[in-house]
């Protein structure tokens, strides 16, 4: 029975969407109680408790997945509406691009924070 592999990376495609929707909504309500918890502390009170590697880490794991998942969303819509592949191609690029700088930007700005640097 052959194998029908043209589906696959739709299959991959749409099956990541999803688990990280879901591991987002966890991430999200994180943040929200994280930050009802720590409202009203100042700058050096969220640098001690972000400085802390459970902390440290879910931040990170939160703005790794939301641009990961921003990179996913944004792609499908780029499929669905750029009709020349040159210009698919580059609207592409940009997209990747684009989700890893600010996810970059993001991430130092936590390792800022939680190390004080």
């Amino acid at each position: 029975m052959e194998r029908a592999v043209t589906g696959t990376g739709a299959i991959r495609h749409w099956c990541a969407q999803r688990i990280s929707a879901l591991a987002l909504i966890a991430l999200m309500l994180w943040l929200i109680e994280a930050i009802f918890a720590h409202l009203g502390e100042d700058r050096a009170q969220i640098r001690t408790w972000l400085g802390q590697p459970v902390p440290a880490v879910v931040a990170a794991a939160l703005v790794a997945l939301a641009f990961f998942h921003l990179a996913l969303g944004v792609r499908v819509v780029l499929e669905d509406y750029v009709q020349t592949p040159a210009r698919l191609a580059a609207a592409l690029a940009a997209n990747r691009i684009a989700c890893w700088a600010l996810a970059l930007i993001a991430l130092a700005a936590i390792v800022t924070l939680a190390f004080g640097l």
